[in-house]
């Protein structure tokens, strides 16, 4: 009877290691097929496309040109050189004419690095044609960083942040006349006002005597307005002097309101609803902090209006605690919104780069989530899409896209179609994404497009 029993167990023992065996072997079988599916899915069936899709790449000139070694053609495709670096761009879209900031090598740091280089020809204006596809003039300014198009009076303006001039560039010749500014003013980002025809010129200003302290002195953090008619400086806006706004928590001098170290001033955008030129601002802190990662004080970077024709600061909003250091701006003025990218990280706080919307008719910044708003590393340039209803912020570590519809807004993804994508320009009649950077160290115009239907 015992054995009986055992060998019924047995027999049962035999049966669940067969089941078993037979279970496995068909979950096995059965993942095999799953993943040979999915393999020749993959291989059948193409990828879902991007939204932003490569077009071609374009050469561009050396950021030294003619001076390069080997060079003759000032157009000829160059070299990536030390330091080399791309700025501004400014498009007229009633030319196809596209201005890109060269700007080449930092004398400085060649001088320190023992390169020679030409100073007459360190960095300069890459003009290129946006039907032809293909470079057709070069200007010869040094150091440019701002740069705007005044296509109703055809000109270009470029700022020359190293020498303190303004250039103003005529659109057929490229003949260049220089505007002269203070000294250390360093003229920066550029907006154009075309009703009275002037522009604003950004001016955070540079140190008198870097070896003796690093802060700028405050008379030079200007907003300098240019007649565009007759080339001339009109007005001077100071921000260096203002006084603090009452939400501000930051050092000041002795029985005074102002910053001790007054402001730093980013992108200015000039709004033909209302009639204004914003421009963000962010309250500086000490330069000679023997803390090499010092950042700015936090709830103190504002938006301020001007009046274009006054010339003066007629509105200031404070901006989120989670903005440091706000630079890039665009405005959608069917919205009514300024799009603000503010660029510093402090982990401590979790504060990273992220994205701040105003309402400009209520001068209110509108509640979000920072998280929701997060920028790729080290944000730049915005522009707006208005056929598509699109916001890019152009990073040095992507491209950040939003759909910026009203009711609708939301961040799409991220993007990286190539190293250092912080200078970005839009023709929005072709959908082309113009980026200028360096590709296997040659200089090139990468030309993008947007594709509505990507992911």
């Amino acid at each position: 009877m015992q054995q009986r029993l055992a060998l019924r167990v047995r027999r049962r023992r035999v049966q669940t290691r067969d089941i078993v065996t037979w279970l496995a072997g068909i979950l096995s079988f059965a993942l095999l097929v799953y993943v040979m599916v999915g393999i020749a899915r993959q291989i059948i069936a193409a990828p879902p496309a991007l939204r932003l899709v490569l077009v071609h790449d374009i050469p561009l000139p050396s950021g030294l040109g003619a001076s390069s070694a080997g060079t003759r053609d000032p157009l000829a495709p160059g070299v990536e050189v030390p330091f080399d670096r791309f700025d501004f761009q400014a498009y007229d879209p009633q030319i196809h004419r596209l201005f890109i900031a060269h700007t080449g090598p930092n004398p400085d740091r060649l001088t320190l690095a023992q390169i020679k280089f030409d100073p007459a020809t360190d960095g300069h204006i890459i003009v290129f044609d946006t039907l032809q596809q293909r470079v057709v003039g070069r200007v010869n300014i040094p150091h440019v960083s701002g740069i705007t198009v005044a296509g109703d009076s055809g000109k270009v303006y470029a700022s020359d942040a190293d020498d303190n001039i303004v250039y103003a560039i005529d659109e057929k010749t490229l003949a260049a006349k220089p505007i002269e500014l203070n000294e250390n003013e360093s003229p920066d980002a550029i907006s154009y006002d075309p009703r009275d025809h002037r522009i604003f010129v950004s001016n955070p200003g540079t140190p008198a005597n870097p070896d003796k302290s690093a802060n700028v002195d405050r008379k030079n953090q200007n907003v300098v307005v240019i007649d565009t008619t007759t080339d001339q400086v009109v007005a001077k806006i100071n921000i260096g002097n203002l006084p603090r706004l009452p939400e501000e928590h930051v050092p000041t001098l002795k029985d005074s309101q102002i910053p001790t170290f007054g402001y730093d001033l980013g992108h200015s955008k000039y709004d033909n609803v209302q009639h204004r030129v914003f421009v963000v601002t962010q309250v500086l802190p000490d330069a000679d902090s023997p803390n090499p990662n010092i950042l700015p004080p936090l709830g103190a970077a504002e938006l301020m209006a001007i009046d274009p024709v006054s010339a003066e600061v007629v509105q200031r909003l404070l901006l989120p605690a989670t903005c440091l250091t706000p630079h890039g701006m665009a405005l959608d003025t069917e919205q009514e919104i300024a799009f603000i990218s503010c660029v510093e990280v402090d982990s401590s706080r979790g504060i990273g780069p992220n994205l701040v919307r105003v309402d400009l008719r209520a001068m209110t910044v509108i509640p979000a989530d920072p998280r929701q708003m997060r920028l790729a590393p080290v944000p730049d340039i915005v522009v707006i899409d208005h056929t598509v209803h699109v916001l890019l912020v152009g990073c040095r570590g992507g491209i950040s896209v939003f759909d910026e519809r009203a009711g609708s807004f939301h961040k799409l993804n991220d993007y990286q179609p190539g190293k250092n994508t912080h200078s970005i320009a839009l023709d929005e009649e072709s959908q082309y994404i113009y980026m200028p950077m360096v590709v296997g160290g040659r200089p090139v115009l990468r030309v993008v497009r947007y594709n509505p239907h990507g992911v």
